[in-house]
């Protein structure tokens, strides 16, 4: 698993409470893990943070659309693109 996985599963272990075991890459943020549009909105502000990336809400918007449900793997893979157009 990438290091980017470790870091966000962290980051939903210890912000919002969510076991270890329930965050895979294949988990799905609002169906699973139940988030709600105030924890959606709390968690893009910590990833920002956290890996030092601008994360421009009409693209997680697209991506919703594009995928019904956004999973952690979707997260891993904008995170990973955003770093790597900004290296």
């Amino acid at each position: 698993m990438s290091e980017t996985f470790h870091q966000v599963r962290k980051l939903l272990n210890e912000e919002f409470s969510f076991h270890y075991d329930q965050i895979q890459l294949e988990t799905k943020l609002e169906l699973e893990l139940g988030m709600d549009s105030r924890e959606f909105f709390e968690l893009i502000n910590k990833l920002e943070l956290l890996f030092k990336i601008l994360i421009n809400l009409d693209d997680i918007d697209k991506m919703m659309k594009d995928h019904v449900v956004l999973t952690i793997q979707d997260l891993v893979n904008y995170i990973n693109k955003k770093q790597y157009s900004t290296n």
